[in-house]
């Protein structure tokens, strides 16, 4: 490469990098508070609970409250649901199910999104997260900064191998900056796109575009990690016990993803066999969703828990289980209910996330098999290290399941701000990936670089450095 070629890929570099991350970070800001501003509105006033937030202390999170007329949620979730499918299948039907495999397709295809994508996705989750659909915010978010790459090659007529790197970038950097873990998302950009493979030319930009969002971000919103702090210990002899909730991780984990597909099947089905108009198909699945919460919120308190905290996120309700605050009997229904109240309302065409999901399904798990050991074996798990196996658990099941286990592994760790259970969470992991094989939650990843256009360009010697 003569200094001249040198001189423009690094021009293409800082362009790829210094304007998805600006655009990246106020977007990501935008959707973050309309999200915020929407769950209050629909949850806490409308709903009437008083729902656990992460990141709140012990003390306050210990305020938290279920809604007094639990069948409400009927009513604010059916609504949401449609009125998210008549946006998604009258503006952007490729806007439907969870962004980040949109996004995933996009780069391993000829790299456009159309410019109404990102506004399209960003409303139509608010709606579905916001009203309770079981779903996260980052799907979206890759979905939406992945658009603003596409956007920002067509302004600046970037070839067809800068415009993947582009679309790359941009889903590190909006999923690094919504989880306020830079680091983990700029390694998830390369990670992510194959099921054992990495993309080392979009490393670069992405580290540049996740610094420069992340901190755009901070500046209005905190620089704080996601989950509060929790007492952690652990020990040495407590890493076989890691190594067996890798192994639970990976069962759990091919657990949700037939799961998820096996709804999403049916419902295709059913919606063709009887000519349903596709915008129905979501509030079909928020209608099970809201008949679920109420029959569980009939039979006993602990059903009750667990309905509320398959609504959302999840998020709140881990950060319960950092704090040891959920009984044994919750943490076990939880990773069932959250799996089929997800596959529910993204399967049948709802618009969010399923990574946030998955990292609460994992984190679930690893609580309950964490608090078993702890009654069976108070000695050796006593109850301080029963949030390592949730924050364990989070990793590897969805490290497993997404085939990105640095990715993910850093990410978790920069969300719970604690980098020292590095050690059972490397354990884990390796067995979680070695159970997993080829199953995954992302359909639209390849299995290696050879598998894509995108590696025949770079075979060609387009690259950037």
């Amino acid at each position: 490469m003569n200094p001249e070629e040198e001189r423009i890929s690094i021009k293409k570099t800082l362009l790829i990098g210094v304007s998805i991350g600006i655009i990246s970070g106020f977007g990501t800001l935008l959707f973050f508070m309309g999200l915020e501003y929407g769950t209050h509105l629909m949850m806490d006033v409308l709903f009437g609970a008083t729902y656990p937030l992460e990141g709140q202390s012990a003390v306050e999170i210990a305020g938290w409250t279920p809604p007094a007329v639990v069948w409400l949620i009927l009513p604010i979730i059916c609504g949401g649901a449609l009125l998210s499918g008549l946006i998604v299948y009258k503006f952007a039907p490729e806007a439907e199910g969870h962004g980040t495999d949109a996004a995933l397709k996009a780069y391993h295809g000829d790299g456009k999104i159309r410019w109404r994508v990102p506004i399209v996705k960003a409303v139509a989750s608010i709606i579905t997260i916001s009203t309770g659909g079981s779903a996260g915010r980052e799907g979206p978010t890759a979905q939406i900064a992945a658009g603003f790459g596409s956007f920002i090659s067509d302004v600046f007529h970037l070839s067809p191998r800068e415009r993947k790197i582009a679309i790359a970038t941009g889903i590190g950097a909006g999923i690094g900056t919504i989880f306020k873990a830079p680091l983990g998302g700029a390694v998830l950009a390369s990670e992510i796109l194959y099921l054992r493979d990495v993309e080392a030319d979009v490393l670069i930009p992405s580290f540049l575009a996740s610094i420069i969002s992340y901190s755009i971000f901070g500046f209005f919103v905190g620089y704080d990690a996601i989950f509060g702090a929790a007492t952690l210990t652990w020990s040495i002899n407590q890493i076989p016990f890691f190594l067996i909730l890798g192994a639970v991780s990976a069962g759990v984990g091919i657990m949700y993803i037939k799961t998820f597909y096996g709804t999403k099947d049916v419902f295709d089905a059913v919606s063709k066999k009887y000519s349903i108009p596709k915008y129905l198909k979501p509030a079909c699945g928020a209608f099970l969703i809201g008949i679920l919460v109420i029959a569980l919120a009939w039979i006993s308190p602990e059903t009750m828990m667990a309905a509320l905290g398959s609504l959302g996120s999840g998020y709140g309700f881990v950060q319960l289980a950092l704090y040891n605050m959920l009984p044994l009997s919750v943490l076990i229904l939880l990773p069932f209910v959250k799996t089929l109240t997800t596959a529910l309302t993204i399967g049948s065409g709802g618009s969010g996330g399923v990574f946030a999901p998955g990292l609460a399904i994992g984190g679930f798990a690893g609580g309950a098999f964490g608090m078993g050991l702890h009654l069976l074996l108070p000695e050796i798990v006593p109850m301080t290290s029963v949030p390592v196996f949730v924050i364990v658990g989070m990793i590897a099941l969805f490290g497993g399941i997404s085939h990105a286990p640095i990715a993910v592994m850093i990410m978790v760790l920069e969300m719970t701000g604690d980098f020292a259970i590095l050690i059972p969470a490397m354990a884990a992991i390796v067995f979680s990936c070695l159970l997993m094989g080829k199953n995954t939650i992302f359909r639209e990843q390849r299995e290696r670089r050879g598998d894509t256009e995108a590696a025949g360009a770079a075979d060609k010697g387009e690259k950037i450095s």
